[in-house]
């Protein structure tokens, strides 16, 4: 569903012209359902990981390690870690998150724990830094694997009018109902409740379409009982 037919489906559920329910407060809130059908998904996915259909490279970030530097700053389109790689000059290796206040441990005792071998990390809202601090540069020594922000509709992609969610086709109709919701609330429309249920029911819908979408996966049993005769 293309966004010219993502408002004309607003127009369909409000029955309110773009005179009334006008074109740049639709922007908002279809973006804003988008940005919440985006958040639900990756709350619901299995292992079939979500990302923007728009885009054209994928959501792996690669940065340069910098002599002695520890401390590095995450773009604000990212909106969570999966993994994290780091080369210290032998080859890349897993490094493994680190939180404090679960450890016990002072940065100190951190510092001198770590190693290349086994390398951690820690987040602070948009920064991420290392134990142990690089001691050399090493050209893409870092590598992220994440889930980043979906690409939000511009109004010059309202005017050209071809630009489709980047998710399933099957729950486009989400966003228009979002933003439909919106509308009603705003002028007091007499099928709000009955908007509100379907976008309710839909959400459902969506939760568990993602929740099982990857059927390639068979559930394997093993015997845990040990054999000591």
């Amino acid at each position: 569903m293309t966004i010219t037919q993502l408002l004309s489906r607003v127009t369909f559920f409000t029955g309110l012209g773009t005179d009334i329910y006008l074109p740049e407060d639709r922007l908002v809130s279809i973006n804003k359902y988008y940005d919440q059908l985006h958040s639900i998904i990756l709350e619901s996915q299995d292992e079939w990981d979500f990302d923007d259909n728009n885009s054209t490279d994928l959501p792996i970030g690669s940065a340069n390690l910098l002599e002695n530097i520890g401390t590095y700053h995450l773009p604000e389109t990212i909106y969570r870690l999966n993994k994290v790689e780091i080369n210290y000059g032998s080859g890349f290796i897993k490094a493994n998150p680190l939180d404090l206040n679960e450890t016990g441990l002072s940065e100190s005792e951190v510092l001198s724990r770590a190693t290349v071998d086994s390398p951690y990390y820690r987040l602070f809202g948009q920064t991420i830094k290392f134990y142990p601090t690089p001691t050399s540069e090493v050209t893409g020594g870092l590598q992220l694997y994440y889930d980043r922000a979906v690409a939000e509709f511009t109004s010059a992609e309202v005017t050209t009018g071809t630009k489709n969610p980047g998710l399933d086709r099957l729950w486009h109709d989400y966003i228009a109902l979002g933003a439909s919701v919106d509308g009603a609330i705003k002028f007091s429309l007499t099928n709000l409740n009955s908007l509100e249920t379907k976008l309710q029911d839909m959400e459902g819908r969506i939760r568990k379409y993602y929740g099982k979408k990857t059927v390639d996966r068979k559930t394997r049993i093993t015997n845990l009982i040990e054999d000591y005769s």
